[in-house]
Protein backbone atom coordinates (compact mmCIF):
# COMPACT_ATOMS: atom_id res chain seq x y z
CA UNK A 1 0.00 0.00 0.00
CA UNK A 2 1.21 3.47 -0.78
CA UNK A 3 1.06 6.10 1.92
CA UNK A 4 0.79 9.57 0.42
CA UNK A 5 3.51 12.07 1.20
CA UNK A 6 0.77 14.72 1.24
CA UNK A 7 -0.69 13.31 4.45
CA UNK A 8 -1.49 15.78 7.20
CA UNK A 9 -0.52 13.37 9.99
CA UNK A 10 2.63 13.34 12.03
CA UNK A 11 5.45 11.02 11.04
CA UNK A 12 4.41 8.63 13.84
CA UNK A 13 0.80 8.61 12.60
CA UNK A 14 1.92 7.95 9.03
CA UNK A 15 4.11 5.04 10.16
CA UNK A 16 1.28 3.62 12.28
CA UNK A 17 -1.08 3.90 9.30
CA UNK A 18 1.44 2.26 6.98
CA UNK A 19 2.00 -0.61 9.41
CA UNK A 20 -1.72 -1.13 10.05
CA UNK A 21 -2.43 -1.34 6.33
CA UNK A 22 0.56 -3.59 5.59
CA UNK A 23 -0.15 -6.07 8.38
CA UNK A 24 -3.88 -5.84 7.69
CA UNK A 25 -3.32 -6.78 4.05
CA UNK A 26 -1.45 -9.94 4.97
CA UNK A 27 -3.85 -10.97 7.74
CA UNK A 28 -6.92 -10.33 5.63
CA UNK A 29 -5.51 -12.28 2.68
CA UNK A 30 -4.78 -15.21 4.98
CA UNK A 31 -8.19 -15.10 6.65
CA UNK A 32 -10.13 -14.70 3.40
CA UNK A 33 -9.15 -18.18 2.27
CA UNK A 34 -11.07 -21.22 3.40
CA UNK A 35 -9.13 -23.90 5.24
CA UNK A 36 -9.86 -26.47 2.55
CA UNK A 37 -8.66 -24.49 -0.49
CA UNK A 38 -5.10 -24.12 -1.70
CA UNK A 39 -3.41 -20.89 -0.67
CA UNK A 40 -1.38 -18.77 -3.06
CA UNK A 41 0.70 -16.01 -1.48
CA UNK A 42 0.63 -12.92 -3.71
CA UNK A 43 1.65 -9.42 -2.66
CA UNK A 44 0.03 -8.04 -5.82
CA UNK A 45 -3.32 -9.52 -4.85
CA UNK A 46 -2.98 -8.50 -1.19
CA UNK A 47 -2.20 -4.89 -2.06
CA UNK A 48 -4.84 -4.48 -4.76
CA UNK A 49 -7.09 -1.50 -4.02
CA UNK A 50 -10.07 -3.18 -5.69
CA UNK A 51 -12.02 -6.20 -4.64
CA UNK A 52 -11.97 -8.23 -1.48
CA UNK A 53 -8.73 -6.90 0.03
CA UNK A 54 -7.83 -5.10 3.24
CA UNK A 55 -6.69 -2.05 1.26
CA UNK A 56 -10.09 -1.71 -0.39
CA UNK A 57 -12.03 -2.34 2.81
CA UNK A 58 -9.91 -0.07 5.01
CA UNK A 59 -10.26 2.66 2.40
CA UNK A 60 -14.04 2.10 2.33
CA UNK A 61 -14.19 2.45 6.11
CA UNK A 62 -12.11 5.64 6.02
CA UNK A 63 -14.39 7.05 3.31
CA UNK A 64 -17.49 6.19 5.36
CA UNK A 65 -16.02 7.92 8.42
CA UNK A 66 -15.26 11.04 6.36
CA UNK A 67 -18.88 11.58 5.29
CA UNK A 68 -20.19 12.91 8.62
CA UNK A 69 -16.90 14.75 9.19
CA UNK A 70 -17.37 16.56 5.86
CA UNK A 71 -20.82 17.63 7.00
CA UNK A 72 -19.49 18.87 10.33
CA UNK A 73 -21.59 16.31 12.26
CA UNK A 74 -20.04 14.68 15.31
CA UNK A 75 -20.72 11.18 16.60
CA UNK A 76 -22.37 12.75 19.67
CA UNK A 77 -24.75 14.73 17.45
CA UNK A 78 -25.66 11.56 15.57
CA UNK A 79 -26.37 9.68 18.78
CA UNK A 80 -28.47 12.57 20.10
CA UNK A 81 -30.49 12.55 16.87
CA UNK A 82 -30.98 8.76 17.11
CA UNK A 83 -32.32 9.05 20.66
CA UNK A 84 -34.67 11.93 19.83
CA UNK A 85 -36.09 10.85 16.45
CA UNK A 86 -37.26 7.60 14.90
CA UNK A 87 -35.06 6.61 11.98
CA UNK A 88 -36.78 6.73 8.63
CA UNK A 89 -35.58 4.42 5.86
CA UNK A 90 -37.45 5.14 2.67
CA UNK A 91 -35.12 4.52 -0.25
CA UNK A 92 -34.53 0.95 -1.41
CA UNK A 93 -30.75 1.41 -0.98
CA UNK A 94 -31.23 2.50 2.65
CA UNK A 95 -33.26 -0.62 3.36
CA UNK A 96 -30.73 -2.86 1.62
CA UNK A 97 -27.90 -1.44 3.73
CA UNK A 98 -29.88 -1.70 6.96
CA UNK A 99 -30.72 -5.34 6.20
CA UNK A 100 -27.11 -6.32 5.65
CA UNK A 101 -26.07 -4.57 8.88
CA UNK A 102 -28.76 -6.49 10.76
CA UNK A 103 -27.11 -9.74 9.63
CA UNK A 104 -24.12 -9.04 11.90
CA UNK A 105 -25.25 -11.25 14.82
CA UNK A 106 -26.01 -14.22 12.56
CA UNK A 107 -22.64 -13.85 10.80
CA UNK A 108 -20.85 -13.81 14.16
CA UNK A 109 -22.80 -16.89 15.24
CA UNK A 110 -21.86 -18.69 12.02
CA UNK A 111 -18.18 -17.79 12.41
CA UNK A 112 -18.10 -19.04 15.99
CA UNK A 113 -19.91 -22.28 15.10
CA UNK A 114 -17.85 -23.10 12.00
CA UNK A 115 -14.54 -21.50 13.05
CA UNK A 116 -14.20 -20.14 9.53
CA UNK A 117 -13.17 -16.48 9.62
CA UNK A 118 -13.47 -16.13 5.85
CA UNK A 119 -17.21 -15.78 6.46
CA UNK A 120 -16.52 -12.55 8.36
CA UNK A 121 -14.21 -11.37 5.56
CA UNK A 122 -16.97 -12.00 3.03
CA UNK A 123 -19.45 -10.12 5.21
CA UNK A 124 -17.11 -7.12 5.43
CA UNK A 125 -16.86 -7.07 1.65
CA UNK A 126 -20.64 -7.36 1.34
CA UNK A 127 -21.14 -4.37 3.63
CA UNK A 128 -18.69 -2.34 1.60
CA UNK A 129 -20.35 -3.28 -1.68
CA UNK A 130 -23.86 -2.50 -0.44
CA UNK A 131 -22.62 0.73 1.16
CA UNK A 132 -21.16 1.85 -2.17
CA UNK A 133 -24.54 1.21 -3.80
CA UNK A 134 -26.27 3.16 -1.00
CA UNK A 135 -23.82 6.06 -1.30
CA UNK A 136 -24.28 6.24 -5.08
CA UNK A 137 -28.08 6.34 -4.76
CA UNK A 138 -28.64 8.40 -1.59
CA UNK A 139 -27.10 11.76 -0.79
CA UNK A 140 -26.05 11.99 2.83
CA UNK A 141 -24.87 15.58 2.62
CA UNK A 142 -26.00 17.99 -0.07
CA UNK A 143 -23.94 21.00 -1.09
CA UNK A 144 -24.60 23.81 -3.52
CA UNK A 145 -22.73 22.83 -6.69
CA UNK A 146 -21.59 26.37 -7.38
CA UNK A 147 -20.62 27.60 -3.92
CA UNK A 148 -19.93 24.34 -2.09
CA UNK A 149 -22.13 25.62 0.72
CA UNK A 150 -23.86 23.00 2.84
CA UNK A 151 -27.53 22.82 1.83
CA UNK A 152 -28.92 19.77 3.62
CA UNK A 153 -27.78 17.03 5.99
CA UNK A 154 -29.71 13.76 5.96
CA UNK A 155 -29.22 12.64 9.57
CA UNK A 156 -30.91 9.25 9.12
CA UNK A 157 -28.52 8.44 6.28
CA UNK A 158 -25.58 9.62 8.37
CA UNK A 159 -26.77 7.23 11.07
CA UNK A 160 -26.61 4.42 8.52
CA UNK A 161 -23.06 5.54 7.74
CA UNK A 162 -22.22 5.45 11.45
CA UNK A 163 -23.78 2.01 11.89
CA UNK A 164 -21.88 0.73 8.84
CA UNK A 165 -18.60 2.08 10.20
CA UNK A 166 -19.19 0.60 13.65
CA UNK A 167 -20.01 -2.86 12.26
CA UNK A 168 -17.01 -2.75 9.94
CA UNK A 169 -14.73 -1.65 12.78
CA UNK A 170 -15.99 -4.52 14.96
CA UNK A 171 -15.39 -6.99 12.12
CA UNK A 172 -11.84 -5.71 11.64
CA UNK A 173 -11.28 -5.92 15.40
CA UNK A 174 -12.51 -9.52 15.50
CA UNK A 175 -10.15 -10.35 12.62
CA UNK A 176 -7.26 -8.72 14.49
CA UNK A 177 -6.83 -5.96 11.90
CA UNK A 178 -6.18 -2.40 13.05
CA UNK A 179 -8.17 0.33 11.35
CA UNK A 180 -6.83 3.73 10.35
CA UNK A 181 -8.47 7.11 10.69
Amino acid sequence: AVVSTQSTGTEEEIIACRDAVAYGCIKFADLTCTRTNDYVFSFDKMLDDRGKTAVYLLYALTRIRSIARNGGVSRDQLMEHARAHPISLEHEAELKLAKILLRFPEVIEEVTETLQPHTLCNYLYDISTVFTYFYDKCYCIERNRETGELVKIHMDRLLLCEASAQVMEKCFDLLGIKTVS
